[in-house]
């Protein structure tokens, strides 16, 4: 016997024993859990578990009768958005169908998820989700479809995917029909989320929580983004224990990504980067980024939730847009926001991953609860069904040839509006915006950018101010397309009412942002920040 062959034996020997120890002074069940430890360990021994723990879940899953596979053993065909919107009434047929075979909470056979009163109580609340008012009624469009499913809905809880089954379906279609349209292979996959916000919580939760199962030596992971990354990014560092490091963007406003390379430590568990940043409505170099991604072996997640449902109609329309999605090889995550170009109520998100182990470190579970056995997909516990099903009614209702052609008006808006703003002599747009949105900043230094919203939203406009540099942000929207000409008037008397009038720059919200960049500890404006929200929502 050699030396190896001699450790090994020696080492089995001793495990062996400490098992018998433990089985004599603990009981049995510290004996099966240190020999599943142990097994675990072996070479090859996690993947017969999770093979053996995989068929387990596909006989349960066929049990409670949620299998989806054919008779023949082959999964359904994804499903994809429809090329035709599908017609109203067989989409009110396919609710009913799929009301009908749930267990009617209504019947008292539910004792948890669902807490109704039925009477004039419930119908105030329908009330407060309906599009639109009593005497209109509801008529044959989107938005009455996409607020009857809603309501339809609207007290139906997809915590348990086995409680409410069409809840299941509606929102795996609606995660399969994203997946398609962000050009995922028939790996793609994700989860419904309550908004951006928590789609790119998600995100990070997932790569947090997939390196300290794979590089458990890092115990304190960063995150390298651009300096135009959503705050969203920083809120989750912040609550998940991470670090962002932020990249500079260059003269066209795109992030560096050589700046990135250097900020990237061994620490960095992640990249992240913009399709488009919400700031300016540009597009970094994703194709960049993911060379750089995969040279170093890192995931790379694109915040999408702006432009996800409007960036692949707008490219199908032949507009220039920059390779993003799934399309390039380094992208291993896409958050996109359904309720902003999905057209659907508020709120409704996916965050999607190239493949299913990744997403499996989104799913958060606690086996020792004696209420069960608990797992989640996402932040939130309680998951609205009425925004599940409506998000599903607004896509089929839609279809491509919809979202193509609220893409191309939007994109008709929006460019008439920016060709419009090129000829007031003190405004510019910001870099080479590719969507439905973009900034526009002073080229003249009597004409402060701030001033001017000021001045605009005494004629009853809500702007959106931004900083370094000043600017102002535009989305443009559905309710824009009949305004365009009356937007650009305003604008343009604006930036004369500010030349005219030097002190409008020393009111408002200009003299506050120039007060905020002569401040250089920021804490000072963070807490500024706090004593705002806080006075804002006080209850007296």
């Amino acid at each position: 016997m050699d030396c190896l062959s001699l450790l090994e034996h020696v080492i089995v020997t001793l495990f062996l024993a400490v098992l018998i120890s433990i089985y004599m002074n603990k009981g049995r069940e510290e004996f099966f859990r240190i020999l599943l430890l142990g097994l675990k360990s072996l070479p090859g021994m996690q993947g017969l578990i999770s093979r053996v723990l995989k068929g387990e879940v596909t006989n349960f899953v066929k049990q409670v009768n949620l299998d989806e596979t054919t008779k023949g053993g082959k999964r359904p065909p994804r499903v994809v958005i429809p090329k035709k919107g599908i017609p109203y009434d067989e989409l009110r047929e396919a609710m009913a169908k799929f009301k009908a075979a749930e267990t009617n909470h209504v019947e008292g056979k539910i004792f948890a998820y669902t807490y109704t009163l039925f009477d004039e109580h419930f119908q105030l609340q329908k009330d407060c989700f309906k599009i639109f008012g009593e005497k209109a009624g509801y008529s044959e469009n989107h938005d009455a479809l996409v607020s009857l499913f809603h309501q339809a809905f609207l007290h139906e809880n997809a915590l348990n995917p086995m409680i409410y089954p069409s809840l299941r379906r509606f929102e795996t279609e609606v995660v399969s029909m994203a997946a398609a349209m962000l050009n995922g292979n028939e790996n793609a996959t994700g989860f419904l989320t309550s908004g951006g916000t928590e789609s790119v919580l998600m995100a990070v939760k997932t790569y947090r929580d997939r390196a300290r199962k794979l590089f458990p030596h890092i115990k304190e992971p960063n995150i390298v983004a651009p300096i135009t990354i959503h705050p969203v990014m920083e809120k989750a560092a912040h609550y998940f224990g991470l670090k962002v490091y932020h990249a500079p963007v260059g003269p066209d406003f795109r992030v560096d990504v050589q700046a990135m390379e250097k900020l990237i430590t061994p620490n960095t568990i992640l990249l992240a980067s913009s399709a488009p940043q919400f700031c300016h409505g540009i597009v970094d170099p994703i194709d960049k980024v993911s060379e750089l991604a995969v040279r170093r072996g890192l995931p790379l997640h694109i915040d999408a939730c702006f432009g996800g449902f409007m960036l692949p109609w707008v490219e199908k329309l032949g507009y220039s847009v920059p390779d993003w999605d799934f399309r390039v090889p380094g992208v291993t995550s896409i958050s996109a926001d359904i309720h902003k170009y999905g057209y659907v109520v508020k709120g409704a998100s996916v965050v999607m991953y190239r493949n299913e182990e990744l997403r499996k470190h989104q799913i958060f579970t606690y086996a020792e609860w004696p209420g069960g056995l608990y797992g989640s997909p996402s932040m939130a516990g309680t998951r609205p069904g009425g925004n599940i099903a409506a998000s599903w009614a607004a896509m089929r209702a839609l279809g491509e040839e919809g979202y193509m052609s609220k893409a191309k008006e939007l994109m008709e808006a929006t460019i008439k509006l920016k060709d419009g703003i090129r000829k007031i002599p003190a405004l510019e747009i910001i870099g080479e915006p590719c969507m439905t949105c973009f900034a526009a900043q002073s080229t003249d230094p009597e004409v402060d950018i701030l001033a001017v919203s000021d001045v605009m939203e005494t004629k009853g406009y809500k702007m959106e101010k931004q900083q370094k540099p000043s600017s102002l942000h535009f989305s443009i929207l559905p309710h824009h397309v009949p305004f365009v000409e009356p937007l650009l008037q305003d604008l343009a008397k604006s930036c004369d009412e500010v030349k005219a009038n030097k002190t409008l720059a020393k009111k408002g919200s200009a003299a506050m942002y120039g007060m905020v960049a002569t401040i250089p500890d920021k804490a000072i404006i963070n807490d500024f920040i706090v004593e705002f929200f806080s006075e804002v929502y006080k209850c007296n």
